[in-house]
């Protein structure tokens, strides 16, 4: 079961970081999100060897959203960040048509993704929020965590249908995207 606590502990963090900061909204915690599953598979570019999906479904009592990261080929020593985009992967797989990072709440890249405080990053910005991708001598990285401010609501400004998932080197370059769409798989 979801702890109120945390939805009450998280309300009051975000509360007191909008107070001090008062240009920028921090993201709400989503909640009632649909038994839907969502599943971006990354199509790699001719320029890397990064490939793998991102599958997502409901948090705890359908609070936030479960996510599921695997990613293969991420080159020795390399932390790659990830991030849900505002658009599609349109057909010639152009990772650079993706837009930028999914931030319904206006905050944008002048205000830096505290790990800590993750209400207060761009929905989109998952690697801020819980960490790059690495994974030594060739193994794959994979990592499981809940996101409470991602939605799979069609009506809510942070949902993440009809959006991408996005790769990135750490000079920024986009290696690997894909678009997420209704997954059915177990």
């Amino acid at each position: 079961m979801f702890s109120k606590t945390l939805l009450v502990s998280l309300g009051l963090a975000a509360a007191a970081t909008a107070t001090a900061t008062a240009t920028a909204t921090n993201a709400p915690v989503t909640t009632d999100n649909t038994g839907l599953q969502y599943r971006a598979v990354l199509q790699p570019k001719d320029n890397t060897t990064v490939t793998g999906h991102i599958t997502t479904y409901p948090g705890p009592s359908q609070v936030g959203l479960n996510f599921f990261v695997e990613l293969w080929g991420i080159p020795d020593g390399e932390a790659l960040s990830y991030h849900i985009h505002n658009l599609p992967v349109p057909e010639d797989g152009n990772c650079y048509s993706t837009g930028s990072h999914l931030d319904p709440y206006a905050r944008g890249d002048a205000t830096p993704c505290d790990i800590h405080a993750p209400q207060t990053c761009q929905v989109g910005d998952l690697s801020g929020k819980h960490g790059p991708a690495f994974a030594p001598d060739d193994e794959a990285f994979s990592t499981v965590y809940t996101d409470w401010f991602v939605s799979s609501l069609a009506d809510d400004p942070a949902f993440l249908g009809n959006r991408s998932f996005v790769v990135h080197a750490p000079d920024n370059t986009r290696l690997a995207c894909g678009n997420f769409a209704v997954w059915e798989g177990h």
